[in-house]
């Protein structure tokens, strides 16, 4: 399925989350008793930007890290860190950059659009087959004009811009069954607005349609924090998205 991660008026950002059967990393402690996990992992991100006349759709996948797929004007443009690995147009940047992770060669998709600098990095999890598979993970950071926007942006991390602290939601616990596996489930619950299914985009993945959508909106109020059952916590400077239910693994970079 694939969810809304940030919506403001000129830019949407979501992602597929694909279900997974994993090992937790072997520098995990709890990897001595969990034998198996069923979980989910962010494979890849869709983003749709809103120009002065038209609109830029930016598409990155972990299974090709080192490019990502621009549509600007209905023309179709491959950015490659090999070769063309930049463009801009109007207030955009989308870069394909050199990291400084400990991955051989490692790669990221780079997006400025004024107002968010959105960094999407790949890691890798490892399989019951003991193979390593590829997940993204997204960092946001707001700039200036985000926080100066009138209208509030939402999504599973947008929405949280506004927060006079930080709201902690509900959090796995990875306790086994009798077999040595365990299932995930939690989904923000506490500390997003509604349930995970309203933060879902049917049909078109470039989509901005979902029930909180501020895609192009001339108005839009934060979200009231008290209303929130999750417990508070002291702010953080950055916004990232795991994977939902999820678990981030090292082995193999």
């Amino acid at each position: 399925k694939i969810y809304a991660l940030l919506s403001a008026p000129l830019i949407t950002l979501s992602a597929r989350f694909d279900f997974a059967v994993f090992k937790l990393p072997r520098s995990d402690f709890r990897s001595t008793f969990i034998k198996k996990v069923h979980g989910s992992f962010m494979s890849e991100v869709f983003l749709t930007m809103q120009l002065l006349s038209s609109r830029a759709l930016c598409h990155y996948s972990s299974s090709i890290p080192y490019a990502a797929k621009v549509v600007l004007k209905q023309e179709e443009l491959w950015l490659d860190i090999h070769s063309t690995s930049s463009i801009d147009f109007e207030h955009v940047h989308i870069e394909i950059v050199k990291t400084s992770s400990i991955q051989k060669n490692g790669v990221a998709l780079n997006v400025i659009d004024g107002a968010w600098n959105i960094l999407v990095t790949t890691g890798t999890y490892r399989t019951q087959g003991d193979r390593f598979q590829r997940f993204v993970n997204v960092n946001i950071t707001p700039m200036a004009d985000a926080f100066a926007n009138p209208v509030a942006p939402h999504g599973l991390i947008g929405q949280s811009l506004h927060d006079p602290f930080a709201i902690q939601g509900k959090i796995d616990q990875y306790v086994p069954n009798a077999a040595g596996e365990y299932t995930t489930s939690a989904q923000g619950e506490g500390a997003i607005q509604g349930t995970i299914d309203d933060y879902e985009i049917r049909g078109d993945p470039f989509s901005s349609d979902f029930a909180f959508s501020r895609f192009g909106a001339t108005k839009g109020a934060r979200r009231d924090v008290v209303l929130l059952s999750g417990k508070r916590m002291s702010m953080v400077k950055h916004y990232e998205a795991d994977a939902l239910g999820g678990s981030q693994s090292d082995d193999g970079l």
